[in-house]
């Protein structure tokens, strides 16, 4: 089923919509997004990657992966990676158990797809195994397939589900060059994409959430949805006395100018609040009945970004939504 490439084998034989020649956030000399990109109209996604590890709870990306790629008409590459490091101490017999189930859970999800006549293989999707190192893998495999928005879930028995929320979560969305969609253990029931009502937009005014700010107002458009662009700005203990309506209203005048003419035809909602920034946009998603949470992040640094930069990490791992999370191309002011 898998053939060695580089360090994660696996099948890939789906064509794509993308020629060689197109430059894509993947390379060839492009800064711009594939073909998640902001349009005149809203978003253009062509390819999806799901990950999966077949759990219950990974049938949430799964759900949200499909119904982005059948709304924008794209290609769904779903994948497992098997992470052989697990399996270290089992010995080669674990190993190759661990792979046949694998095997035998990839045949019924595409028996459970097929089914469902919903979509075709390998014309609407296609379904793989990799080995290896997971956050390697998925990354490896998205630049291969030249994916245009990346879609994880957070919560299951091995992989993904064990140590998603750790480093594989964060290397995934602060490596990836394209939009990463997380769905995190607290997202009980998932909505139907189709339906959006609600995007919140949660901008520290930093370089790095330019973009993310953008992708929200053209995800807003193309969904004829609300968006909500939010500023929260930490209390300090200085003896400073500042006007908070004058300061907020320069706030909005800031944001406004990051929108720029992303925000035609748009209903945008400007909010300033005070407070500790994770927890109020978590309450403001909440109050808002936020259907995303559409987030700039910085590029990772190393094995310290949940330390030096934990607001992301705590977002995706409270929200009660799903996060897109976009990497931004400049050192932020604010720690996201």
């Amino acid at each position: 089923m898998s053939r060695p490439i580089g360090s994660c084998p696996h099948t890939l034989d789906v064509t794509t919509s993308h020629s060689l020649t197109d430059p894509t956030a993947w390379g060839d000399g492009s800064l711009a997004m594939a073909s998640a990109q902001l349009t005149a109209v809203g978003v253009g996604i062509h390819t999806v990657l799901i990950a999966t590890d077949f759990s219950h709870h990974s049938d949430f990306a799964l759900k949200y992966g499909l119904d982005f790629a059948h709304l924008y008409g794209a290609q769904a590459e779903i994948v497992y990676v098997l992470p052989a490091e697990d399996y270290v101490l089992a010995g080669p017999g674990g190993l190759l158990a661990a792979k046949d189930a694998a095997r035998h859970d990839v045949l019924a999800l595409k028996a459970k797809l097929r089914h469902s006549q919903a979509f075709e293989h390998d014309e609407d999707y296609h379904v793989s195994m990799l080995q290896g190192p997971v956050a390697d893998c998925l990354l490896q495999l998205a630049g291969e397939k030249r994916i245009d928005l990346i879609v994880v879930g957070t919560h299951g028995r091995s992989g993904l589900g064990k140590i998603i929320l750790g480093s594989v979560a964060e290397k995934v969305f602060r490596q990836s060059p394209v939009p990463v969609l997380t769905i995190g253990p607290h997202i009980r029931r998932p909505r139907e994409i189709s339906s959006t009502h609600h995007i919140l937009a949660p901008c520290d005014l930093a370089a790095t959430s330019h973009s993310a700010l953008q992708f929200a107002c053209s995800l807003a458009k193309s969904h004829n949805s609300e968006l909500t662009v939010l500023h929260v700005a930490e209390r300090t203990n200085s003896g400073m006395k500042l006007d908070p309506e004058h300061g907020k209203q320069e706030i909005r005048e800031k944001l406004a100018e990051i929108v720029g003419k992303s925000a035609d035809g748009v209903y945008i909602h400007y909010r300033i609040e005070f407070g500790r920034i994770s927890s109020t946009v978590l309450d403001v998603a909440t109050e808002t009945d936020a259907d995303f949470i559409v987030l700039g992040v910085r590029r990772s640094s190393g094995i310290l970004d949940r330390f030096m930069w934990p607001i992301a990490y705590e977002l995706v791992r409270e929200a009660a939504c799903p996060v897109l999370t976009i990497r931004g191309c400049a050192q932020p002011a604010n720690s996201q």
